[in-house]
């Protein structure tokens, strides 16, 4: 594929695969760090970033056309330790897996499945999407146009519904609050836009050479998925308040259950909005897993096969089954935002200066 060819199945796959678990919990972790009514700047603040930071990232696979991470890191910086850069943005791409799939089979076992063991939720997962993987990234980007209007869909339904419950009080002020408690709030929403860096994966999918091409993509991408954060922002905090969000653990799905029409034929509007996110929750490992799965491939010099497919599965669902409670999940997410850095700025920070470097001197 190259650059001439539609950039839409490309700005579907990064939205679908960035919109994921922050939709739910980011609200609660944000309200915790800023405490402010206006705390939907924090999360503009950060896309911002993640814009940026997805230009940065831009500046280095364009440099190698046609190529991923995985193919020009050994290139660049040398053989082992190219190979030790791969290996790291696997860990990478396996721990994000894991930590959004363990986060979903505790969300479902709470509101759907309560006498479904964890370990027969994260499985189904785990094997369905070993088995979207293995038809290839062609079919993949398919599966996520053919779902993506109905994520579009279940979010525009919720917030029509969710509009009339919203206490206009509750949101102000708006611009009368501590700037610096905006700025530390942006460490958490920065995170929430994980995935555009897997334009690194995409690289060999897909020629990305020209700036003007390549900034209308991650614009729409990053833009799409900041407005609908900021909407259920606002969502949220109108429904249920500042000092609400600070104690309940997954506001947004709290909010859809306090959506009440009389005389409906439907009453449980948070069902509605966990099929949607469930389906997001199943193109972001898919994202993750296909790159992981590349990586391993890659790295070891084969080709890929049922059983380093397994390997990935096993791999992802053994370390989603590490923490033993939602308390210990959420304290993992420091070591995710940790290998994160490491992904989105260590590994492409460290390539472009070996390169650039490289190209000067010879």
């Amino acid at each position: 594929m190259n650059e001439k060819q539609p950039s839409l199945p490309i700005i579907i796959f990064l939205i679908s695969t960035i919109i994921g678990v922050g939709i739910v919990s980011l609200p609660r972790e944000t309200a915790v760090i800023v405490g402010q009514p206006n705390m939907w700047i924090s999360v503009i603040l950060g896309a911002l970033i993640a814009f940026l930071n997805a230009c940065f990232i831009f500046l280095l696979i364009k440099r190698f056309p046609n190529q991923t991470l995985y193919d020009f890191a050994p290139k660049v910086i040398g053989k082992w330790i190219g190979k030790l850069l791969n290996i790291i943005f696997v860990l990478y791409t396996i721990s994000i897996s894991a930590f959004v799939i363990r986060t979903m089979s505790e969300i479902v076992t709470y509101y759907l499945l309560d006498r479904t063991p964890d370990i027969v939720i994260l499985l189904v997962l785990v094997l369905s999407c070993s088995y979207l993987v293995s038809c290839g990234l062609k079919n993949i980007v398919m599966f996520f146009q053919l779902y993506f209007p109905i994520i579009l869909t279940m979010f525009f339904l919720l917030t029509i519904l969710s509009i009339k419950s919203i206490e206009v009080t509750n949101l102000r002020p708006i611009f009368v609050n501590d700037g610096f408690s905006l700025l530390k709030g942006v460490n958490t929403t920065f995170f929430s836009f994980v995935g555009y860096e897997l334009i690194m994966v995409l690289s060999g999918y897909q020629t990305f050479t020209k700036w003007r091409s390549m900034t209308k993509i991650l614009g729409i991408s990053i833009a799409s998925v900041c407005t609908i954060y900021v909407l259920f922002f606002i969502l949220n905090i109108g429904i249920l308040s500042i000092g609400e969000l600070k104690v309940i653990t997954f506001p947004t799905i709290e909010m859809a259950k306090t959506i009440e029409y009389q005389g409906f034929f439907f009453e449980r509007f948070e069902l509605l909005f966990l099929f949607g996110w469930i389906v997001t929750i199943f193109t972001t490992l898919t994202a993750y897993y296909y790159s992981a799965l590349l990586g391993i491939c890659k790295t070891i010099n084969c080709k890929r096969n049922l059983y380093v497919n397994l390997f990935v599965g096993a791999a992802i669902l053994s370390l989603s089954l590490v923490p033993s409670g939602i308390t210990e999940l959420f304290s993992s997410a420091t070591y995710v935002n940790n290998l994160s850095y490491a992904a989105l700025i260590g590994i492409p920070l460290i390539l472009l200066v070996v390169s650039v470097t490289k190209e000067r001197f010879q």
